[in-house]
């Protein structure tokens, strides 16, 4: 099953950048959804290619690297369902949808193309600069299935700071700190972190951005929570920085089951500044998320909280 991941706390909003160490056994992880997901990868890279994959030159050795790395862990920490072909040199099988991949070269296919159907992430490989912008990393390479809201395209060579540009508050708060992360990460130190979303349908593969207004409020079963878990290593041989995007989707309706994990998504929700709420469009949904919590919450509140009280 998918990890269960709850990347906000109840009370005053603080932007930070949420880098923990990543065990490395965590590192590419396979769930029930695999399957469904990979049938959805095929059908994107046979029917809009240049949305899900695009690679710039300069990176053309680092895609090789990502498939080596991306299939060297599988077979180790998968090895009933991913291993080498004894038979043929330079092939391994996926016994999850029956495929063969060669992931040497010649390939047969995009070496991202390849690790994208192997892996249950989103692979992006960003790249340090050179004269004047050195301290910066750019992103050279990307297969993603799952983009919230912008266009691959658009983004492939944009540094760090562009990307980021349309975040409330990351260039005062985090840009600083986050490009000198990235120019001190170590090949041995991976580090993994999350981010979230909420979003009025169920949509995986968005490129428009989230909706900023709608002719009706949304229903709450139209809500969904939209999980980012987000992992960063540098490539021994390139120097690239790896970095994956695993995403998930949970409806809201879900956590009425859950009244201490409602009770935090409310209180951080509510604490966001005005600048972050419109920037993740909590206009548009937010009556029907509030009038549906008191239904749920009435007066609840979770035990930790009545004893600081």
């Amino acid at each position: 099953m998918p990890r269960a991941y709850r990347p906000w706390k109840a009370g005053k909003y603080n932007m930070t950048m949420g880098i923990r160490k990543m065990p490395e056994e965590d590192w590419l992880l396979i769930d029930n959804l695999y399957k469904k997901e990979q049938k959805t990868r095929v059908h994107l890279l046979q029917n809009n290619y240049e949305d899900v994959l695009q690679c710039l030159p300069a990176a053309t050795e680092a895609c090789k690297e990502a498939l080596e790395c991306i299939v060297k862990f599988l077979i180790r920490r998968y090895p009933a369902q991913f291993w080498l072909v004894n038979s043929k040199d330079g092939y391994v099988h996926n016994a999850i949808t029956s495929k063969t991949f060669r992931f040497v070269e010649p390939y047969d296919q995009h070496p991202l193309a390849i690790a994208g159907q192997l892996a249950m992430e989103d692979i992006n490989l960003l790249m340090q600069g050179t004269g004047d912008a050195v301290n910066e990393h750019f992103l050279q390479a990307s297969c993603s299935f799952a983009p919230a809201g912008w266009y691959i395209q658009e983004r492939i060579g944009w540094p760090l700071w562009k990307i980021h540009t349309p975040v409330p508050l990351w260039d005062v708060k985090l840009r600083k700190a986050m490009e000198r992360f990235f120019l001190g990460m170590k090949v041995s130190n991976p580090v993994e972190r999350n981010n979230y979303f909420v979003q009025t349908n169920d949509t995986m593969f968005q490129q428009e951005p989230f909706a900023d207004s709608v002719e009706r409020p949304p229903r709450i079963e139209d809500i969904r929570i939209r999980y980012e878990r987000q992992t960063l290593r540098r490539l021994p041989r390139t120097g690239a920085v790896m970095f994956l995007v695993r995403t998930y989707m949970e409806p809201m309706a879900d956590l009425a089951t859950d009244l201490d994990t409602l009770y935090s998504l409310r209180s951080a929700i509510n604490a966001w500044p005005a600048e972050m709420a419109k920037y993740k469009a909590r206009h548009v949904w937010h009556e029907t998320f509030e009038k549906w919590c008191d239904e749920v919450l009435g007066d609840y509140v979770p035990a930790d909280e009545e004893k600081q009280a």
